[in-house]
């Protein structure tokens, strides 16, 4: 247990050391940019800020301006990736809920579970937190849904619904309770 300690501390003192090193480093150089400056002739030495300022500020901008390129680059290549697999759930989802009336028969358990498989395998990688805690949700209403009101698992889809469409770039309105449900659920009111 004292060894523990003793090898905890010691990247906190290495890290301490470093960040005063490189304090006394800034200070070091600001005060030696000072005394330049100092020994300047003022008529050389306002014309010099101006020039300095505005490289820095054009350098500046142009790297803040390529950070957030960059970084809006990576969410929209994420959101290029997690759109067909939100599209395959909301198919998936149709189908369970259609197939009966439409094909004659329901979609068998083992077509469930292996969508349901694949599904949370590329949910892991693309989803957003918001959007893994839904699923989730879902997945345990759906395990448990002997003990579980039917209601309660429409709702909760509706839930993880809002939650994909919020993940895609959508802006989250005043949903109410069922009205994303009411696009596919003719009923919904009874269940309101």
């Amino acid at each position: 247990m004292l060894e523990n300690s003793k090898t905890s501390k010691k990247p906190i003192i290495i890290g301490t050391i470093i960040l005063l090193v490189i304090g006394f480093l800034i200070w070091f150089l600001i005060k030696w940019l000072l005394s330049i400056f100092n020994a300047i002739p003022k008529e050389v030495a306002a014309p010099l800020i101006a020039a300095s300022a505005t490289i820095i500020v054009s350098v500046l901008s142009i790297v803040i301006a390529k950070y957030y390129e960059k970084k809006r680059a990576i969410e929209l290549e994420h959101r290029n990736k997690k759109i067909p697999i939100y599209e395959d759930f909301v198919e998936f989802l149709f189908k369970l809920l259609m197939s009966e009336k439409i094909e004659g028969k329901p979609m068998s358990e083992k077509e469930m579970l292996e969508f349901m498989s694949r599904f949370t395998q590329k949910l892991v990688v693309w989803g957003s937190d918001d959007v893994i805690n839904q699923w989730s949700k879902c997945r345990n209403l759906f395990a448990n849904e002997e003990s579980t009101e039917k209601n309660k698992i429409m709702f909760q889809i509706e839930e993880l619904l809002i939650a994909i469409r919020k993940d895609t770039g959508h802006k989250i309105g005043k949903y109410k309770k069922g009205d994303i449900l009411r696009l596919f659920i003719n009923d919904i009111d009874k269940h309101l």
